[in-house]
């Protein structure tokens, strides 16, 4: 897959060149990670560019919401969810769906705790019991 034109892609919108610039800066850099951990093949450069719309959809709806609030309040008085807001954590689930599938994410539980327990008598005996 070649690298997508994201100048022609974001073209029609007002803010396109500078969407332009964001997309071509994220996918330099993923594509950069990916290739220094050897794992860049067709299929993920497909993946890297679904990701880099997404983060460039986040980026750019990230204002607009943050400054709307979560909710906003309707004409009687009323209130209702920001579709802004809403919007973005779609967009943010899906970022982290993509990077999972990249494996950009840090796992959880191979993340060093820095506390090594020290193993007493009665800690190994309660040990030998398991779990309760």
């Amino acid at each position: 897959m070649k690298k997508p034109v994201y100048k022609n892609i974001y073209s029609d919108l007002e803010d396109g060149g500078e969407r332009a610039k964001v997309a071509e800066r994220e996918w330099k850099a993923l594509c950069l990670d990916l290739e220094t951990r050897d794992l860049m093949t067709d299929q993920r450069k497909r993946i890297v560019d679904r990701l880099v719309r997404e983060r460039v959809e986040y980026e750019f709806l990230f204002p607009i919401a943050i400054k709307a609030g979560h909710v906003n309040k309707g004409p009687k008085g009323g209130e209702f969810v920001n579709l802004h807001w809403s919007a973005l954590q779609r967009t943010k689930d899906q970022i982290l769906k993509l990077e999972e599938a990249l494996r950009l994410t840090v796992d959880r539980v191979a993340a060093p705790t820095g506390k090594t327990e020290k193993k007493t008598k009665a800690s190994k005996y309660l040990g030998r019991l398991g779990p309760n």
